[in-house]
């Protein structure tokens, strides 16, 4: 007998997972004996009498537990919607419909009932007034191609605030509150057709379910297994829904041929590392001959070893030995070691200081320059511009700097810079900046070539215009190139505002933006924007970005802020938290500023009784122990939590006081105080469901300002 056709819904995976594992296991049983034979008479397969679609069915799992599918008359496919406990089951059942959308051929699931008293969604506050309705300068025929269902209509035309969309955004079809919610944000109709293909003049087949699930909007929310195998391997993955769902804008951009280097933005939580991930699988797949790899790289190692550990759960080990994952520093370390460098590289800036010491002792006296302006400005205008002579910096751009220099101050002040750079050279030692330069030079004097067919850059707001310059020069021009994701709200290693173009690499007419936050819930991402509210932050090429369109799709509670009067009483607090938590425990973090304060912390935990594990730097982070994680704010960067914790946000610690201490200017000051408040939007930005900023005694100033988002 052949297998029968079968499609799994995002909400399917959703409620699976919230049951018990041995019940999850029951349900796949089910479902894969289904596959196999949709008449068995051991299924209990019925029809849903009670239920306002005709098409819904159950599965029988045990005495308590049914399983909900839609079961098209005609192409011979199932649905599989839901998951729960018999009466919570058949109560879903009896609410929801699935349908191809006549206007945008897409499928659909959304609630058949939304009324003013409504209990299964938050209640619409209906005014009285003369409020102008939200989407009145729109069209039925507009509505319904945006993929509102017919029978949702009227019910959006009451609307007059985004807060009454928000209220109904559990029944609307995903698609549909999507288009509604980017409409109030000030996109265009026509832009919005446009990114989805959808054709205004075209209509579709209702009855086609097969070809409605081949559409793009369609596998955003629904997973069509090719057989028994593929079926097996996504019920018994892991839950992470990112493995097996994308949303179309996530896929337009992770597949396919690109005609030269692609530049992706987009908040925190908005799946750009997946987007990366799932492009470099598509790269390795359809790019590779046997003799090529992909080469995927990020600032970090530590992020480089989760990125390879998350890449290994999507790709097989054919697929994965043609990925290369290493962290920039490391390959530059890797392949000069290979070239016979005999410069030892320095990372770490404050084994710097010893060589700054010495050179700054001889600064022009008649000029009134702190000791931090003058390595702001080799870190700023120099290393980036790669100026070795008087002659150059003479030239050099200034933009950004607040401190102006004249000709003949910047003649008076390049001995210091001579001098830096030549204890450098006499000690046979190279910032990274220079290695990067060095390697960069060392490929191109020596015609070297290398296998990478593709560069997939992850984390490209941390890295510097040496590293891109660099990059450029590994693979040549060329279709599929390069492939770049960062997000500079989220720059937190102090870098340069890099510009893609000056570094070799156009991106115009092929950049994108990611507007969706699947991670946080809608009030933690209100909170965490507001940490950077009317702050300049540029979009990695020379202009500006912003989060004006940024927008969860999920509702939970704001970030709970509460201080303490001593480190003890916060320790206390988190035990009670964790209890709270129950068996989540290893899926809570609690994250602080420095390393310093993770020891104590740790300390003070143990001595309450909270059992702990350090998240590692150079290891991929595990859930394997039901323990709670502590980790500073640099390590958690590219990781997710249910309950994040960032403790000790104390004045001093948050901002940490060393960060600002001395700037030159006021210009560096509002950099060093963005890239500070960019390592708070980092930290709670990875809870999925809840955070909490806890400190003790004077709570920071910074974190005093957000008390009433």
């Amino acid at each position: 007998m052949e297998n029968t056709n079968i499609a799994l819904s995002d909400t399917f995976f959703s409620a699976l997972n919230k049951l018990d594992p041995n019940i999850q296991a029951k349900v796949n049983q089910l479902v894969l004996k289904f596959q196999k034979n949709p008449k068995s008479p051991g299924l209990n397969f019925e029809k849903i009498n009670a239920a306002r679609d005709g098409k819904m069915r159950s599965l029988r799992v045990d005495q308590a537990f049914r399983v909900i599918l839609s079961a098209p008359s005609s192409g011979g496919i199932y649905l599989f919607l839901w998951v729960d406990h018999h009466d919570k089951a058949y109560a879903w059942a009896n609410r929801y419909k699935c349908n191809v959308n006549p206007s945008t051929g897409t499928l659909q699931l959304y609630s058949s009932v939304i009324e003013k008293n409504d209990p299964a969604v938050a209640p619409i506050t209906y005014q009285d007034d003369l409020s102008v309705p939200l989407f009145d300068a729109l069209k039925d025929r507009h509505l319904l191609k945006l993929g509102v269902p017919k029978d949702q209509i009227t019910i959006i035309r009451q609307l007059t605030s985004e807060d009454q969309l928000d209220n109904i955004q559990s029944a609307l079809p995903t698609e549909a509150y999507e288009a509604l919610f980017f409409i109030q944000a000030g996109e265009t109709y026509e832009s919005i057709l446009a990114e989805r293909e959808v054709e205004e003049a075209q209509s579709y087949d209702t009855n086609d379910f097969s070809k409605a699930l081949e559409r793009m909007q369609s596998k955003n929310h629904f997973v069509v297994p090719s057989g028994e195998e593929e079926l097996n391997e996504i019920l018994n993955a892991t839950m992470e829904k990112w493995r097996v769902f994308l949303h179309s804008s996530q896929r337009k951009l992770s597949t396919g041929t690109k005609n030269g280097p692609v530049r992706v933005l987009g908040g925190a939580g908005t799946g750009k590392t997946v987007v990366a991930m799932h492009r470099a699988k598509w790269l390795a797949e359809n790019i590779c001959d046997s003799t090529q790899k992909v080469f995927f790289t990020t600032y970090t190692k530590n992020l480089a070893v989760d990125i390879q550990s998350n890449l290994a759960t999507i790709c097989s080990s054919e697929i994965m030995s043609r990925i290369e994952v290493i962290n920039i520093d490391s390959w530059v370390q890797k392949f000069l070691r290979s070239q016979s460098y005999d410069y030892g590289i320095i990372w770490d800036v404050r084994v710097l200081e010893t060589y700054w010491h010495r050179a700054i002792a001889g600064k022009p006296s008649d000029l009134d320059f702190s000791d931090s302006f003058y390595k702001e400005e080799w870190q700023r205008v120099i290393q980036p511009q790669n100026i070795e002579t008087i002659d150059d910096y003479k030239k050099a751009s200034r933009i950004g700097r607040g401190t102006r220099l004249n000709r003949e101050q910047r003649i008076k002040i390049w001995p210091v810079f001579e001098k830096y750079r030549e204890q450098l050279v006499r000690n046979r030692k190279k910032e990274a900046d220079d290695c990067y330069r060095d390697a960069m030079e060392l490929i191109k004097r020596e015609n070297i070539k290398f296998n990478y067919s593709s560069i997939v850059v992850d984390e490209a707001q941390d890295m510097g215009t040496q590293v891109f310059s660099l990059l450029r020069s590994l693979i040549p021009s060329d279709k599929n190139d390069l492939f770049i994701v960062g997000d500079a709200h989220q720059r937190i290693y102090g870098r340069n505002k890099v510009v893609l173009g000056k570094c070799g690499i156009n991106i115009i007419g092929r950049s994108k933006k990611l507007k969706i936050n699947y991670r946080t819930t809608d009030e933690i991402r209100r909170w965490a924007v507001g940490l950077l509210e009317n702050r300049v932050i540029d979009d990695l090429d020379g202009g500006n970005d912003d989060n004006s369109s940024y927008k969860s799709l999920t509702h939970g509670h704001p970030p709970v802020l509460k201080n303490f009067d001593s480190a003890q009483q916060q320790a206390e607090f988190i035990k009670t938290l964790v209890i709270d938590f129950n068996s989540e425990a290893s899926n809570t973090c609690v994250v602080a500023r420095t390393n310093r304060e993770i020891s104590l912390i740790e300390k003070l935990l143990s001595q309450v009784g909270v059992d702990t594990s350090i998240i590692k730097p150079s290891e991929a982070e595990t859930k394997t122990r039901n323990v709670l994680k502590l980790a500073t704010i640099h390590r958690v960067k590219g990781l997710e939590f249910d309950q994040l914790i960032l403790a000790s946000a104390n004045e001093g610690l948050i901002p940490l006081f060393s960060a600002l201490e001395g700037k030159a200017d006021e210009s560096s000051l509002i950099q060093a105080e963005t890239e500070e408040r960019s390592l708070v939007y980092v930290a709670i930005t990875r809870a999925r469901k809840q955070a909490f900023v806890l400190s003790y005694g004077r709570e920071s100033n910074l974190i005093k300002d957000l008390h009433d988002l």
